[in-house]
Order: C-alpha cells, then sequence, then structure tokens
C-alpha cells in the first residue's frame, strides 16, 4: 500500500512539473519582432517562426504523453485546456507565417500604386494584417494572440485575398 501510494505521488508529480512547464509557457511566451518600414510608416512582422512552431509542438506531444499515465484524471481538465490552446495556436501560426511571408513581398508593389485594379483587395487585407500585427507588437505575449475573436476564419480570408493578388499580379506579368 505504501508502494502503491509512493508511485502514485511520483507519478501525479511528473504530471504535475509538466503542466507547471506548459503553464509557464502560456504565460511568458513572447514573439520575437522586427520591425518592417516602407513609406513612412512601420509594421511588426514575427522573426523565429521555427522555434515558435516548434515550442508549440513539443509542448503537444508532452500533453499528449501525459495521457498515457495512470495518474493523468486529476489533470485532465487543465491538460485538455492547453491542448486546445496549442492546436488554435499551432492552426493560427500555421496561417499567419505564410499570410506574413506573401504581404511582405506584395506591400511594396502596391505601396507603389501597382496594379490599380487590385489596389482596394490589397488595400482591406493590408489594414486587417497590419492591425493583427499591431496587436502583436502591443501585446507580444503569444498566447494573447489567440484573444483576437475570429481569428482562424479572418486569417484563411486574408491568406485568399492575398492569393487573388498574388495571382493577379503574376497574370498581370505573363
Amino acid at each position: 500500500e505504501l508502494k502503491e501510494l509512493n508511485a502514485r505521488a511520483t507519478g501525479e508529480v511528473a504530471i504535475r512539473e509538466a503542466v507547471q512547464e506548459v503553464t509557464a509557457w502560456a504565460q511568458d511566451a513572447r514573439f520575437s519582432t522586427t520591425s518592417y518600414s516602407n513609406g513612412g510608416r512601420s509594421t511588426a512582422l514575427i522573426k523565429d517562426w521555427k522555434d515558435l512552431t516548434t515550442q508549440v509542438c513539443d509542448f503537444q506531444a508532452l500533453l499528449g504523453s501525459l495521457k498515457a499515465s495512470h495518474f493523468f484524471g486529476t489533470f485532465a481538465d487543465t491538460v485538455t485546456h492547453y491542448e486546445a490552446k496549442l492546436a488554435l495556436l499551432d492552426r493560427v501560426l500555421s496561417q499567419l507565417n505564410p499570410i506574413q511571408r506573401k504581404w511582405v513581398y506584395l506591400e511594396p508593389i502596391f505601396a507603389r500604386g501597382a496594379m490599380p485594379n487590385e489596389q482596394p483587395r490589397f488595400a482591406r487585407v493590408d489594414e486587417e494584417f497590419t492591425s493583427i500585427m499591431q496587436g502583436v507588437a502591443d501585446d507580444p505575449r503569444v498566447f494573447s494572440l489567440l484573444r483576437v475573436s475570429n481569428l482562424p476564419e479572418t486569417l484563411s480570408a486574408i491568406l485568399d485575398q492575398l492569393e487573388r493578388c498574388q495571382k493577379a499580379l503574376s497574370d498581370f506579368l505573363e
């Protein structure tokens, strides 16, 4: 009975420490940004994408591995909460990375007034993207990004519109 109690305590301590590690990261993780300037305005851009996505994946794997423990039950709600947050963060980051790359490519082209027919489309996307990035600059905590309402849907729409702008540019250049 004492061995069983000791095993349970040891198992729970290991899970508690893992959950505390995720909690600390969720509270402290910050975006590393750089400033992109063009035409007198400055936009924060996220850098070190690989490190950030690796950390998210590592924590997702860590939380997934905790479920195999016999002592998981006590922590199920907390782990499920962080799994959902990390899954959303992973989705958002996987959308935001290509958006940022496409925006950096297209912004100087549209800023010079090229392709007047596509200007309104790019202007809307530009406004939405720079607003999101201003939020990142104002509060660089990674999990704060998830407070933006309907962010996955907004990012999907931005990516779609940027792809349309890019296709129009490609068609124009051919």
